[in-house]
């Protein structure tokens, strides 16, 4: 048993922790080489060495060391003189810490018994032990598959399915009888069971109606990213609609209690913070294939529109399927690497409980696409994946605008078929124009590789307005503007992005990118610093090369290219980063020799070779007009 060390743990952290006093040291030890052995924590030594010091200090009485101070002399290798007002390292990596933290416990850490925290307000760890709830558990295909069979109750699924149906129309009619609103935001749904069980379940149909509402012309829907931002929290009406620039608000609440289900939901004004309508639905969980015929029905005779009914979310006799797809669709949203990987599992599983499940297939093409662009795959391993999964998804259903956006995705960053990606984007665009995504993969992927910067723009600045406080789409609408040679308004939507999450990573090195030139390179240097441990090393580095080879310091820019031309392990690394270095340091033949490799590879980076800095200067030479013309990319004039 541990005494003195979690005794001075609580109360310094002001009773934060719970059973602190009944956990050992050897218990809070393990934990601590488990979050250390992942990989979030695995190549962030920084990271690594910052937790493992706190936590050994709380254990051994020593909290008195962990003043902002003396961690950056101690942690952080500063000097004695160190001032934390001028110097913000201390707390720039606890915030760090405590997101990749987070990101543990939502992934590989889901089942750890023992939970290691960082506080905010200091830099006392906090350790507690989970309390035991219904958790989701990443597991073979096989295994996720056997366990399904034994899902506590899976009615709640479509009971709820049929309630999305009522709701969105019921929604609709009461939104159009009040002209002036024509945007709306729809909150997650609260869950008020009493295991507190249900909340994929809650998330799952929040989601449903923001696709059905946002099916419906003439309303603005705000995309899930922006909505979910609020879950959790407790703020008025009226300043949420005021944030994401909507003029009512959805929201409700969700309760499962024995052999009922009960969904209320009210819709409020955002003027004035009235309710304009509010209604109460309660189901059986029996007998509800029937009524969804009925209501389905319905709806659509009534609108005369496409709405998704409770058939296209899920298979007759498959609610199981729909649960595992949920719990995909939960992982996916994360936009990380672990995110994507868990996603998959999960998509995988509903597809064995149902091989016909459309959703399901374009999920999984979505994820494979992420993992293949965004270098946790090399993109010859993820696309085919991706490609087949989204043709199976549209053989199986045409009208799903996500399935077409993911073979739209494979087409301009691994095939570069430009025709068939436009097509593919403006069928999406078609059957869903308030999909931001669709939107986003348009703007970014297709318009702005073909030089159609301003089209770009414009498409990005849609999928942001659909999704206001996504870090994702601000951050590519800078993109969108560096593209365009807009650099001050690029800067601007970077530093909104990191304001809304300080630690997203695209984000802060694109902002780095913008300073990537002799006059501001510091502040080049002082954003990448701020990005260690959040990207792969091997992006951190060859990032670094390159200001290294616009500085003149060449043999410092070639050690670190050559340590990532054969990493270890079989790490995919892209063959554009290491060109663009070469072509910095003015070595032609390294420079074609690697781009050639990315075009063997499919590297997604290559789309946008017309656009990169670094290789501008040698876009008039010949060999570099004959890649861009099997790239199918507009050559310079």
């Amino acid at each position: 048993m541990m005494r003195s060390a979690a005794e001075s743990s609580e109360k310094d952290a002001n009773n934060t922790t719970s059973s602190a006093a009944e956990l050992s040291i050897e218990s809070i030890r393990a934990a601590l080489e488990k979050i250390l052995a992942s990989p979030g924590f695995a190549n962030a030594d920084r990271l690594s060495r910052f937790i493992r010091y706190v936590v050994e200090e709380t254990l051994n009485g020593q909290t008195d060391k962990l003043k902002e101070s003396l961690l950056g002399i101690d942690v952080f290798g500063r000097k004695p003189s160190y001032d934390p007002r001028v110097d913000a390292v201390v707390r720039t990596e606890a915030v760090k810490l405590r997101a990749r933290l987070r990101d543990y416990y939502e992934s590989e850490g889901r089942e750890d018994e023992v939970v290691i925290d960082l506080p905010k307000g200091g830099y006392i760890p906090a350790f507690r032990i989970r309390e035991k709830l219904p958790e989701l558990v990443v597991a073979p295909v096989e295994e996720v598959v056997e366990k399904a069979g034994a899902l506590p109750d899976w009615r709640p699924v479509l009971a709820g399915a049929l309630i999305v149906a009522v709701l969105a129309a019921t929604i609709y009619f009461a939104m159009r009888g009040h002209g002036e609103l024509s945007s709306i935001a729809v909150l997650p749904f609260a869950d008020l069971s009493p295991e507190k069980n249900q909340e994929y379940f809650c998330d799952g149909m929040t989601e449903e109606i923001i696709d059905a509402l946002s099916k419906i012309g003439g309303i603005r829907v705000v995309a899930r990213t922006s909505s979910f931002a609020f879950k959790g929290k407790q703020q008025d009406i009226r300043e949420i609609g005021k944030k994401l620039n909507v003029a009512a608000v959805l929201e409700g609440s969700v309760r499962k209690d024995g052999n009922r289900l009960r969904v209320t939901a009210q819709l409020n004004s955002v003027a004035d913070g009235y309710h304009l309508w509010s209604d109460t639905y309660e189901r059986e969980l029996k007998d509800v294939f029937t009524v969804q015929d009925e209501i389905s029905r319905a709806i659509v005779n009534k609108l005369q529109l496409k709405l998704t009914t409770p058939e296209a979310i899920a298979s007759r006799g498959n609610l199981q399927a729909y649960e595992l797809y949920l719990q995909g669709r939960y992982h996916w949203r994360r936009w990380r690497t672990e995110g994507a990987e868990q996603a998959i599992h999960y998509f995988e599983a509903a597809i064995q409980k149902d091989p016909k499940y459309a959703a399901a297939y374009a999920g999984l093409a979505e994820s494979y696409c992420w993992l293949g662009f965004f270098g946790a795959l090399p993109p010859n391993e993820a696309m085919p994946k991706a490609r087949q999964a989204a043709q199976k998804a549209l053989t199986l259903d045409d009208s799903l605008a996500e399935a077409h956006t993911a073979l739209a995705y494979v087409k301009t960053l691994y095939e570069f078929d430009w025709t068939t990606a436009e097509r593919e984007f403006k069928r999406a665009i078609q059957l869903n124009s308030g999909d931001a995504d669709a939107h986003f993969g348009y703007g970014i992927t297709y318009l702005a590789p073909l030089g159609r910067f301003d089209e770009s723009v414009k498409e990005m600045q849609i999928a942001r307005d659909l999704d206001p406080l996504s870090p994702i789409e601000n951050t590519y609408l800078g993109l969108a503007y560096q593209f365009a040679g807009k650099r001050t308004e690029g800067i601007a939507e970077y530093r909104k992005a990191l304001e809304l999450d300080p630690n997203f990573v695209e984000a802060r090195l694109s902002l780095a990118n913008c300073y990537l030139d002799q006059p501001t390179i510091k502040e080049f240097f002082a954003q990448l610093d701020l990005a260690e441990g959040l990207a792969h090393e091997s992006r951190i580095d060859l990032m670094r090369a390159t200001a290294y080879a616009i500085q003149g310091r060449k043999a410092d820019a070639l050690q670190l290219v050559h340590k990532w031309e054969k990493p270890e392990g079989g790490a995919f690394v892209r063959s554009t980063s290491i060109a663009g270095v070469y072509a910095v340091v003015g070595d032609r033949e390294q420079m074609y020799t690697w781009l050639d490799k990315a075009y063997a590879d499919r590297d997604g980076m290559l789309a946008y070779t017309n656009s990169q800095g670094s290789l501008r200067r040698y876009r008039t030479e010949p060999r570099f007009i004959a890649l861009e013309k099997k790239l199918g990319l507009p050559t310079a004039k």
